[in-house]
């Protein structure tokens, strides 16, 4: 029979779930690597590299340790080989030592462009894992400073310690929220340690701490062989027992002092996985057990979320998730209505019903949407609300010339989101971010041969709703309306952010202008000809040659610069106020009573 052992990352991230901030990090050379960052010896290797150049004697380009090293003995200052004594001898000065290492560790705009010696997927996965609250020590022996950067981006408040002096001088572990200790300094000191002698024994403030670390914490290695660091390999050593488990990830297999320590630990060891591989995916684990835990977010929770979320870039990712959720929802609603009515009900009844299901499954993503647009002042997120609608547009997947007006109601939830956005976009001055969401998003049926049409022109009072359909809903009570499609997205949009906008008169407007830009759409935002739908503004049309109401209103309080109206020279004609004067024209001719 064969035995199976359960894969130890899942053991791991269950620990790390159920104790966030018990356990600390300790990550080697091995977890920079992979963002193009040299261990320490590899530093010395080049280093002697090119002082033997200059010496006229070339070591080759594969010259191995052993080749390196006697190199050394023979040219250098009889000194021992290692990261001090070198930089010490082949820079004279603080700042002449400072220009040696700078290329090793600070980035090019070369280095930039390919994403090398800058903070990779696992340096901002451990800061993700520390903003969380997962971890909050993390012990490194190497030089470079991609967690620092890569905390710095996730806004995370941090102490570096290097130094003898930094370590006596610190908060306690358990009030900073976030502590890295460099056991082997930084590179722009003197005081790292490489040399055998300097990596024997430490300084007794990091000898203390590494044993308050060794004794509270438990320990997730990656990208250490503790090959060549005896005073560490020691302290781990001198922990006969331990409190929390020991966890070693690693891409090759370790040596015999790892093998000791293992052993001595009874540690779990993750094999054949990169940094880059191993903290994303803890990350990912524990975002899934969050979900599990999570209790279903209620509709004023999801709000006062996205509000706390908004006023952070960094935040893109948490945001998206958010409306994620919802549109997922909807999209299995979608799917499961299918594509032909209910089969014995009256088709008007059924018609309205739908309406009202659609309206209240998209009711949080419409508000979370209408909030969204309404604060996010800087449209840092605007980027996300033309995603949210796409994918609302994506998520109809029934096309039939057969019952169309059923299989056409599957947009109804993006036409009610769209048209949120139009109505926060006029009464909070974002008309740029309807013009993007309306011109950005773009559909085609799985029949039709032309290419993608924009929002603007899909999400159509008449190409979504069915005129006759609406005019009969039993939501009227007999009343016949003139726009029966307008009445209904009324109707529903009141529901949904009649508290965002105001009631009575005050939504009448904004509902109008919204529908008054829908339009606008069709005059300005396609190089093809297409009408815009009717709709409740068009009882502000008249058939003399006076404007439309709407146009006189957004002459006097629309975002002129976001439709690129410039200004012209008195006694110029106006090619832009001339396009208005037509579509006040064309609206004019539709039928009003």
């Amino acid at each position: 029979m064969t035995t199976r052992t359960i894969d130890p990352r899942i053991g791991l991230a269950l620990s790390v779930q159920a104790q966030p901030g018990v356990y600390a990090l300790l990550i080697g050379s091995g977890s920079s690597t992979g963002a193009g960052i040299p261990t320490g010896w590899g530093v010395i290797k080049d280093l002697v590299r090119q002082a033997s150049a200059v010496a006229g004697t070339p070591l080759s380009a594969d010259a191995g340790d052993e080749e390196v090293a006697r190199w050394w003995d023979e040219h250098g200052d009889s000194k021992e080989l290692g990261y001090s004594g070198l930089l010490e001898s082949l820079g004279r000065t603080p700042a002449a030592r400072s220009a040696l290492l700078h290329g090793y560790f600070e980035p090019t705009d070369e280095d930039r462009a390919d994403n090398r010696k800058v903070p990779g997927k696992a340096h901002h996965a451990i800061a993700e894992l520390v903003r969380r609250g997962a971890i909050r020590v993390i012990l490194t022996t190497n030089f470079d400073s991609l967690i620092e950067q890569a905390l710095d981006q996730a806004s995370v408040p941090y102490q570096v310690l290097s130094t003898e002096s930094a370590i006596k001088a610190r908060k306690p572990l358990h009030h900073a929220d976030c502590t890295v200790i460099k056991l082997h300094g930084d590179y722009k000191s003197l005081d790292q340690k490489n040399t055998l002698a300097e990596l024997t024994e430490y300084g007794p403030a990091t000898h203390e701490i590494l044993q308050e670390v060794m004794e509270n914490f438990g320990l997730i290695i990656n990208g250490w062989s503790a090959d060549w660091d005896k005073a560490l390999v020691e302290a781990l050593q001198g922990r006969h027992s331990r409190r929390y488990p020991l966890y070693w990830s690693t891409l090759y297999g370790l040596g015999s002092a790892a093998d000791t320590l293992i052993e001595q630990h009874t540690a779990a060891v993750i094999s054949g996985v990169t940094a880059d591989e191993f903290f994303p995916d803890l990350q990912q684990r524990l975002e899934s057990l969050d979900a599990l835990a999570a209790p279903q977010l209620t509709e004023d929770m999801a709000v006062a979320r996205l509000k706390r979320l908004l006023p952070h870039r960094e935040s893109y990712i948490e945001i998206r998730e958010l409306l994620t959720s919802e549109i997922e929802g909807i999209a299995s609603y979608i799917r499961e209505r299918g594509g032909s009515f209910p089969s014995g009900e009256d088709f008007a009844v059924s018609y309205d019903n739908e309406c009202l299901a659609l309206r209240s499954h998209s009711q949080t993503l419409v508000r979370l949407m209408a909030t969204g647009v309404a604060l996010d002042r800087d449209r840092v997120h605007a980027e996300l609300w033309v995603w949210a609608v796409q994918q609302l547009m994506k998520a109809r997947k029934h096309v039939s010339p057969y019952q169309d007006a059923w299989v056409n109601l599957a947009h109804y939830p993006a036409l009610l989101t769209l048209r949120a956005i139009a109505m926060m976009a006029v009464t909070e001055d974002r008309e740029d971010v309807f013009i993007r969401v309306a011109t950005e998003t773009k559909w085609r049926d799985s029949y039709s041969s032309r290419d993608p049409e924009p929002a603007f022109m899909v999400l159509q009072d008449e190409r979504v709703v069915d005129h006759a359909l609406a005019k009969a809903a039993p939501r009227w009570n007999g009343t016949q309306w003139m726009y029966p499609q307008s009445e209904l997205i009324f109707d529903d949009m009141q529901t949904l952010i009649g508290h965002l906008v105001g009631s009575g008169d005050d939504f009448k407007r904004d509902f109008c202008r919204a529908e008054y830009r829908m339009a606008m759409a069709h005059a300005f935002l396609t190089p093809i000809s297409s009408r815009p739908s009717s709709g409740k503004y068009c009882y502000g049309a008249t058939r003399s040659s006076e404007k439309n109401m709407w146009q006189k209103d957004f002459e006097l309080n629309g975002d002129r610069q976001a439709w690129s109206w410039s200004p012209v020279a008195n006694g110029e004609e106006d090619p832009f106020a001339a396009k208005l004067d037509e579509l006040s024209a064309l609206l004019a001719t539709y039928e009003r009573w």
